[in-house]
């Protein structure tokens, strides 16, 4: 609708146009000039309302990024002092800090930056340092004294030629009972000493 915007126009070069005089700038009728500027109006309230809520959600999103960078200079701090946090004394940290003031801004505050712009740094930082840790465990890991390996038993073959070489202890198939017609029994058998006796209920 051309009106439309040809009243957006009229009213943006002075809002007090009445409906009439605007009818008559445009030969269309008042209703219809009445129907559009309530038809802006709700568009207007709207993309202010839009424009709230975007807003609202940019600076929560900067203040959840905000408490981010605080978390990781928190960590920062108690990684390069070495320390439990249960033991850091933040008074004396405070006075450090307001003693090296000039020199930190000097090193540290850098140029104007977005929010976006900043968190992507913080994202960066964060992965570089997740790497250089996994990169020490590794090291740590490798610098390690290695235990001495446990002695392996015999192999499979060793075992084998040993079995097939024989061996010095009877076994119960091959013994002859006598009176027995020189039958074979299977007789249990039990060491004593440096020689082997049959046992009890020997027939």
């Amino acid at each position: 609708m051309n009106s439309k915007r040809e009243i957006l126009d009229i009213l943006r070069d002075d809002a007090t146009t009445n409906e009439q005089t605007i009818a008559a700038m445009l030969g269309i009728g008042e209703d219809e000039v009445a129907a559009a500027i309530a038809e802006l109006k709700e568009q207007l309230k709207q993309a202010k309302l839009d424009k709230r809520e975007a807003l609202a959600r940019e600076q929560k999103q900067a203040r959840e990024w905000r408490t981010d960078l605080a978390h990781t200079l928190g960590e920062t701090v108690l990684t390069v002092t070495g320390c439990d946090w249960t033991r850091l004394d933040l008074e004396a940290l405070r006075e450090w800090l307001l003693d090296h003031a000039g020199e930190m801004q000097t090193l540290l505050v850098g140029p104007d930056r977005t929010p976006e712009e900043a968190h992507d740094a913080l994202i960066a930082f964060r992965r570089g340092q997740a790497a250089e840790a996994k990169q020490e465990t590794q090291q740590a890991e490798v610098d390690a004294p290695q235990e001495d390996a446990p002695a392996a038993g015999p192999t499979e073959a060793e075992v084998s030629a040993t079995n097939d070489g024989g061996s010095d202890i009877p076994t119960t198939d091959s013994v002859t009972a006598d009176g027995n017609d020189n039958e074979t029994q299977d007789t249990p058998w039990s060491p004593q000493g440096e020689s082997w006796q049959p046992q009890q209920g020997w027939n």
